[in-house]
């Protein structure tokens, strides 16, 4: 599994909306900013708003729903970036601090990404390889008879054709390559498969 690092710092003068429904945290206890992480982490791997599980919070706290939505959003865009940029606890924790949210919730928030890290990075990457996810592949030589260029008369060339599964539909691509190009193209796929393979 991948290995959460320090990652590059989130904030900037461009973070006052995400700073101030972050600073809405505030309004919630420890137990309950932590059930609302919780809320955040369930939403990142399903995709979904757990609309239900909100309204029920919002009810039994007695917090305005739009108040708690904009928390979950604000919630949702640092803890979607803290991933993507594979921020360890210790820099999810500094950074929620510089965005005014109390040095407290900012460490119990932390705790429950080092726990939960691992887990959620391997299911974002499944969602991600599921979405892009190959369906077939086509492919067939051929040998140029005419071209502008002398040099390249009786080369031969690939075509390649793929199907892929984008989530709600396939998409079709095409992609020619002489035999070097051919080559290249395998030894970085076996590369990727390496990588892939030392992730798995």
């Amino acid at each position: 599994p991948a290995n959460p690092s320090s990652g590059a710092a989130m904030t900037s003068s461009g973070d006052g909306k995400i700073s101030a429904d972050l600073q809405k945290l505030e309004l919630l206890d420890k137990k309950q900013v932590e059930h609302l992480v919780g809320l955040t982490f369930q939403t990142l791997t399903s995709g979904r708003l757990p609309e239900e599980q909100l309204a029920a919070f919002a009810a039994e706290h007695k917090i305005k729903p739009k108040v708690l939505k904009e928390t979950l959003k604000g919630l949702l865009f640092f803890l979607s970036e803290s991933l993507r940029k594979n921020m360890s606890a210790e820099t999810v924790t500094e950074e929620l601090t510089k965005l005014g949210v109390d040095a407290g919730k900012s460490e119990s928030i932390g705790a429950m990404w080092k726990t939960t890290f691992t887990k959620l990075a391997q299911t974002m990457k499944e969602k991600t390889l599921k979405v892009n996810e190959l369906v077939d592949l086509q492919w067939k030589f051929g040998v140029t008879a005419s071209t502008d260029s002398l040099k390249q008369v009786n080369t031969c060339f690939l075509q390649l054709k793929f199907v892929i599964n984008t989530g709600n539909k396939t998409e079709e691509h095409l992609m020619e390559m002489t035999l070097p190009q051919f080559y290249k193209f395998l030894q970085q796929m076996e590369q990727a498969q390496r990588i892939c393979e030392s992730y798995s």
